[in-house]
């Protein structure tokens, strides 16, 4: 094959997991909490191995993984006493069958024993990993800036917002969660209660880069194409003489 055609090949590919990535932020839209994913790529540069023709050295795209956009989304009212946003950088602490995960999707509930959970029944935990339990016959519970929780009045617990030295260490899982390999430290971004946060995903912008990719790709795969087909002639002209 051509380097031509090895360059469109590659290209393909990075199209290929370009749309995969861009299509499940625009399928993650609506999703609370969520943060957008984004491609890195480079250039790789072979160069020419012929002392006597000295052809130019071939450039190519290489992807070399994702990154994920912690930037805030924005917030939503909802008025729901355990619906809470984070203002800042920072993530929510819950204990789930796998271990500690940290999420910025802040729609909580009490479950049978008035712990606070995640929706999938996760125990949210303090800043010491401890659960936070309000008591029965609960008529109020209300949540201060630094994420105090107190149930009629009466402090019950603290809501932990923890923080990392460098979030892009974080890997995702499903579910909104986030596991990792460092310890974190605690943030002192404000909790505010009776707000979600949204995704970050700006959809005119992923829906704009989609076409596009879409549109490079097709190009790519015209150029595979016409090189395939340039061969074929090749052989074709060779098989006559």
């Amino acid at each position: 094959m051509e380097n031509s055609g090895y360059l469109a090949l590659a290209r393909q590919v990075a199209l290929d997991r370009a749309i995969d990535v861009t299509a499940n932020n625009i399928a993650n839209l609506r999703t609370t909490g969520y943060k957008a994913e984004k491609l890195q790529f480079q250039e790789y540069v072979q160069q020419p191995s012929s002392p006597v023709t000295k052809p130019d050295p071939m450039s190519s795209v290489v992807q070399v993984g994702t990154f994920t956009d912690f930037q805030n989304g924005g917030f939503e009212k909802t008025g729901n006493a355990l619906d809470f946003a984070i203002q800042g950088d920072g993530f929510f602490a819950v204990q789930t069958n796998a271990g500690t995960r940290y999420t910025r999707d802040g729609s909580f509930q009490l479950d049978a024993t008035g712990q606070i959970v995640t929706k999938d029944g996760d125990p949210v935990t303090d800043a010491g990993g401890s659960a936070i339990q309000v008591p029965s016959g609960t008529k109020q519970i209300v949540v201060t800036g630094d994420g105090q929780v107190a149930a009629d009045g009466n402090v019950v617990g603290q809501i932990g917002v923890l923080k990392f030295d460098d979030p892009q260490t974080l890997v995702r899982e499903g579910n909104g969660l986030y596991s990792a390999s460092s310890t974190p430290a605690a943030s002192d971004a404000p909790v505010v209660q009776g707000m979600l946060e949204t995704s970050n995903v700006q959809p005119v912008l992923e829906l704009t880069r989609m076409m596009e990719t879409l549109r490079n790709f097709q190009a790519a795969e015209q150029m595979v194409d016409s090189q395939h087909q340039m061969a074929l002639d090749a052989i074709g002209k060779i098989a006559k003489v």
